[in-house]
């Protein structure tokens, strides 16, 4: 059988010696650096992506026009799209890899905010014996927006805590674990039912600017926005407004627009708001788990099975 050569990150074969070539026999690794430098290769085939700079990638594809397919470690793919026009190849992303670790994060902010944590630890920290009223998440109702893998793993552990979930998708197609599905028509009807709204779809032309002033004031004031997914899918000066003024109560978000978030943002300053370094996805296992995806499909690819979580380029995931 001809060699088949595979461009991965050298630190994935650093941290994990000999998975790739371990593959099948006719697997031949070149290791590729942060800045796109690669020895070795002369027709390689596929691309891991991992932690190889946006630019070094787009020089690399120029450079071998051989590859046929790229793997993103990345779930959302929103930002390499235009390094990628003119690519005829396939992509694949590693929606749903990170799911477990965001719907940690989701469960527990939603227990922060209802059992009022940061006040007991500015208490606690003082050493004050003074109790705060709390709140149940049992009972309340989660809408999710975007209920693919992350949104499911999301709905998974709401319902477990007894959470009634409502969801929005663009096909309305039925999810696990999610008791009535919208559409996008029916989003102002799902964010006024909702006591927590967790944001969990692509960033896509259609989702940019989706949660604005009307999203914002159609929902409850007592009201929870959280959002793992992208910082464009919110307006941020709606948001801060939202917050000042009272249409919602809170926002804990790990993704913001800009990102990074300036010191000097008043988002930073408002009490009704968490935020975190878009970091809900990291996981010790979270690197595993990207491999593991990625060598089964690179097993499916050689024996010329169709691939899973193939991107469509023109919807953008």
């Amino acid at each position: 059988m001809p060699a088949v050569e595979v461009l991965i990150p050298r630190s994935v074969e650093e941290e994990f010696p000999g998975r790739v070539a371990s593959v099948d026999p006719q697997i031949r690794v070149r290791l590729v650096d942060q800045d796109g430098s690669v020895e070795g290769a002369e027709a390689p085939r596929v691309l891991m992506r991992g932690n190889i700079r946006n630019e070094a990638m787009q020089r690399l594809l120029e450079e071998y026009p051989t590859i046929e397919w790229v793997h993103v470690s990345s779930a959302g793919v929103e930002h390499l799209l235009p390094l990628l026009e003119g690519f005829g190849g396939i992509v694949t992303n590693s929606a749903g890899l990170y799911a477990e670790p965001i719907a940690e994060w989701v469960i527990a902010m939603m227990l922060m905010h209802a059992k009022r944590l940061r006040v007991l630890v500015e208490r606690f920290e003082r050493r004050e014996w003074q109790g705060v009223a709390s709140e149940e998440i049992g009972g309340k109702t989660l809408g999710i927006i975007g209920t693919g893998g992350i949104g499911t793993a999301i709905a998974r552990r709401a319902r477990g805590l007894g959470m009634h979930v409502v969801g929005m998708r663009a096909s309305g197609k039925p999810s696990e674990h999610v008791e009535r599905m919208y559409t996008p028509n029916g989003l102002h009807e799902m964010l006024g039912l909702s006591d927590y709204v967790v944001i969990a779809t692509p960033l896509t032309e259609q989702t940019a600017g989706l949660i604005g002033e009307p999203e914002l004031r159609a929902m409850q004031p007592s009201a929870v926005l959280l959002n793992i997914a992208r910082g464009r899918i919110v307006q941020t000066e709606a948001l801060v407004r939202a917050l000042e003024e009272g249409w919602i109560a809170a926002a804990y978000l790990d993704v913001t627009d800009p990102e990074p978030l300036p010191p000097e943002h008043p988002l930073w300053g408002l009490p009704n708001v968490f935020i975190t370094p878009h970091t809900s996805g990291h996981s010790p296992l979270s690197s595993r788990r990207v491999l593991d995806f990625f060598i089964s499909n690179l097993r499916r690819w050689l024996q010329g099975e169709p691939l899973r979580n193939v991107v469509n380029l023109e919807r953008g995931y």
